[in-house]
């Protein structure tokens, strides 16, 4: 499929887009509250592919802690597979922001054979998706007419997060005052996100162009960023279409380091703090003596005497630390779609234009 979109463009409306979604969610929600008021699952899976599953990744981190069941990621595949052993009381969303993945309708008919509770979420209205659940919940973001999700993965992401906090409220597991303390803090979050991306556009041409020749890429984060960091060695990869791999810093402490090589740059997300942020600043510092190529998102204040070139992106985050996700992520696309405009591809133009009609794995 060809595209005639800016991708550069939908970034900006992110800020735009998620305040009105946060002025308008009883009534994106009315649907779903319906459904689910007075019904509390024993669990949750949500189920997509690409942006979409890492999306579900980071609203999952924020559920189960505001749930306190087991909410869960999984790739449609693996929903199928584990089909004969989910509970009768499960709830299944689906999404698929265009509403065309042929794995996600497949897992949600699986479900649905089985009587579990499905939910369809999918920024295309009348799209073929909702024709596969119980109901439907709209990402409203508009239509994305670009080779690359950008917007339709921050909204993704605030949508789940405000699904969670209603059904939380429905089934009595916060009240109220404590569903308005969140929306304060989603606002305070959005209201922030204009500054970041004009903070951070410098940085981020200047960074695109020291990664116009590079060759691999390891992206660094922690596990309650996994994912910003699993969307970031996506859109990398598919927009700048070179090897870029992401690991938690532990987890790359543990073998993969054997990997690096004369070729490898590295790209941090810190988080706000906490130990894992102390380990990052450490194995920062170590491929720093070694010359290596490094940049970053966040960088810990006590670190920065080691920013003397400007390799690290200087924004004003709010660091919610539920919250964190949605602006993390912006300077990160930034500067895969600069990135990809410096390295002379177009995103607009799939690489391989037969590749999903071969495969079937998107409807036509």
């Amino acid at each position: 499929m060809i595209y005639h979109g800016d991708a550069l463009k939908y970034i900006y409306e992110t800020p735009e887009i998620l305040k009105a979604i946060l002025n308008d969610h009883r009534e994106i929600l009315e649907i779903c509250a319906r459904m689910m008021t007075g019904k509390m699952p024993d669990e949750i899976l949500l189920t997509g592919s690409g942006s979409s599953y890492n999306a579900a990744v980071g609203a999952a981190v924020f559920a189960k802690k505001l749930l306190g069941i087991r909410v869960s990621p999984v790739y449609p595949v693996t929903l199928i597979e584990d089909i004969n052993i989910l509970r009768d009381r499960t709830l299944v969303l689906g999404i698929s922001q265009q509403g065309t993945s042929t794995a996600v309708i497949n897992a949600l008919d699986t479900v649905r054979d089985r009587r579990i509770a499905t939910l369809a979420v999918t920024g295309e209205h009348d799209s073929e998706i909702i024709k596969h659940g119980d109901a439907h919940l709209y990402v409203e973001c508009g239509y994305e007419d670009a080779g690359a999700t950008t917007k339709g993965y921050t909204v993704t992401l605030m949508t789940l997060i405000l699904f969670f906090i209603m059904l939380a409220e429905n089934v009595g597991k916060i009240t109220s005052c404590q569903t308005e303390e969140y929306m304060k803090r989603l606002n305070a979050v959005t209201g922030n996100m204009a500054a970041v991306l004009e903070e951070c556009r410098g940085w981020c041409e200047k960074t695109a162009v020291s990664l116009k020749s590079s060759k691999d890429m390891m992206v660094i984060s922690s596990s309650d960023q996994k994912a910003a960091l699993l969307e970031c060695c996506l859109k990398f990869s598919e927009t700048c279409r070179f090897p870029v791999r992401g690991y938690e810093a532990e987890e790359f402490m543990h073998g993969i380091y054997n990997a690096v090589t004369d070729d490898t740059d590295f790209l941090y997300l810190f988080p706000a703090g906490g130990y894992e942020r102390n380990r990052m600043a450490k194995l920062l510092k170590y491929y720093d003596r070694q010359g290596k190529h490094q940049y970053g998102v966040n960088l810990p204040q006590e670190m920065a005497d080691m920013d003397t070139v400007g390799r690290f992106s200087d924004c004003t985050f709010v660091n919610d630390p539920d919250f964190s996700a949605l602006e993390y992520m912006l300077p990160l696309q930034l500067l895969f779609v600069l990135t990809s405009r410096e390295r002379q591809i177009n995103l607009n133009l799939p690489k391989d234009p037969e590749f999903h009609k071969y495969m079937g794995s998107k409807l036509e």
